[in-house]
């Protein structure tokens, strides 16, 4: 059968948890029955309407994780790693050897990085207290994290790597599109993926699993955590 493309960001997190309803029903009773053994994380801009319309259907809260890739200083459209809300800094390997930067040019672009999501924290007014307070209560929790899509996946494994250190109880991603090959590559570092539009075409854009599809701008992303009921900077 032909997938049918979501209509908006916000549909495609509600399609993600009647995936859940339907693959995996004691998670899905479980969520219901114990709401506050669960936190959603968001990955902005575009995870937080998927987030808002998963945590609609189960009552959760959430709040936003933010990660950004380290971009490549002559080529700023692409990264060599990312770094997490806490600092957490995850390298592409792989991809390093090939790019001919120096020490300092890597460190540069890292801490650039860090500025970046720094601003970001200020402008969403999240505090470092408030950010400290949320790490520390995922410890025992599972926690699901969203975005609206993956294509190589390694914001998601930055994220991924971020929230182990918190030792919560499990860690899930909850994503509306993505290749086979990245979903089999996140698997090996969560305990459960869910994906409604899994892709085996060799080429892959996230946009393409959507019928109209932009760029989330910030006023949207802020319009959306002030009327929502799920939005929290606490757990």
């Amino acid at each position: 059968m032909e997938f049918e493309r979501y209509n908006s960001r916000l549909e495609a997190g509600i399609k993600i948890a009647r995936l859940i309803e339907k693959k995996d029903k004691n998670l899905h009773d479980s969520i219901l029955k114990n709401p506050k053994e669960f936190f959603c994380f968001a990955i902005p801009n575009g995870g937080v309407p998927v987030t808002e319309g998963f945590c609609q259907i189960f009552n959760l809260s959430y709040s936003m994780l933010i990660v950004r890739k380290i971009k490549i200083p002559y080529n700023p459209e692409a990264g060599f790693g990312a770094v997490t809300t806490d600092g957490t800094i995850l390298l592409n390997q792989d991809l390093l050897p090939h790019l001919n930067l120096s020490k300092p040019e890597i460190e540069r672009a890292i801490q650039l990085t860090k500025n970046e999501i720094k601003g970001r924290l200020q402008f969403y007014q999240i505090s470092p207290q408030t950010q400290s307070l949320l790490f520390k209560k995922m410890k025992g929790k599972t926690i699901f994290l969203l975005d609206d899509g993956l294509a190589s996946g390694f914001t998601m494994l930055a994220a991924i790597e971020m929230v182990k250190k918190y030792t919560p109880k499990n860690i899930h991603v909850a994503v509306p599109t993505a290749p086979i090959r990245t979903i089999k590559k996140i698997q090996e570092f969560t305990d459960k993926i869910f994906c409604p539009h899994v892709s085996h075409a060799w080429q892959f854009a996230v946009a393409n699993a959507y019928k109209h599809w932009y760029d989330i701008p910030e006023s949207e992303v802020l319009n959306i955590l002030k009327q929502s009921k799920y939005y929290t900077n606490t757990i």
